[in-house]
């Protein structure tokens, strides 16, 4: 048994996870549920989406997610699926819709606050309600000028998290920061 030099009273052995944590199928699908949907997610900086219009998407455990800026200037966050049939709305990492989202399999129309406003054959479908069919909207929080959302409730708010290093942050004025150029993402055969 190796001694933690830090702590000669606990063994090394007992700090780390076991291995088969890292590979197992039930174990991950534990984190998503408990871990990962109950987590805030960085989708975007709000001067990412300066126009109304302007959208910013992110695909997180499977489901497709986006941030939208609306024609009042508000940012809004929704699942990005028709609730119709459950069409992917909006493609890409990042775009514009022109004033609307119109979904391209059976064309029903949302205004960028998420509320449906249009139903093609609308008389087919017997007492429809359309208020109770906008977009999904999903928990956001905007901090520093970063949009945050997550799946389900679960942790403080990011506000809240933090509050510990908030003077240490206020210096770097992040809510004004504005996007310089492209970020490149290299994708790396890792196995974590």
């Amino acid at each position: 048994m190796t001694l933690h030099p830090a702590n000669p009273r606990v063994p090394v052995e007992t700090l780390g996870l076991p291995g088969w944590i890292y590979h197992d199928p039930d174990f991950f699908a534990l984190e998503k549920r408990s871990v990962f949907r109950t987590s805030w997610q960085l989708v975007c900086h709000v001067n990412d989406i300066p126009v109304a219009g302007d959208y910013y998407c992110l695909d997180f455990l499977s489901e497709s997610i986006v941030v939208v800026r609306g024609a009042d200037g508000a940012i809004r966050s929704f699942h990005n699926v028709c609730r119709h049939r459950a069409s992917r709305l909006l493609d890409g990492p990042k775009g514009r819709c022109a004033g609307r989202i119109v979904c391209p399999y059976h064309a029903w129309t949302y205004t960028l606050d998420g509320r449906l406003i249009g139903v093609p054959e609308r008389a087919t479908f017997h007492e429809l309600d359309t208020t109770r069919h906008g977009l999904a909207a999903l928990e956001q929080e905007v901090f520093l000028g970063f949009v945050f959302v997550r799946l389900e409730a679960g942790l403080p708010s990011v506000r809240e998290m933090a509050a510990p290093y908030a003077d240490e942050l206020a210096a770097y004025r992040m809510e004004e920061l504005v996007p310089q150029g492209r970020v490149t993402l290299r994708p790396r055969a890792v196995n974590w």
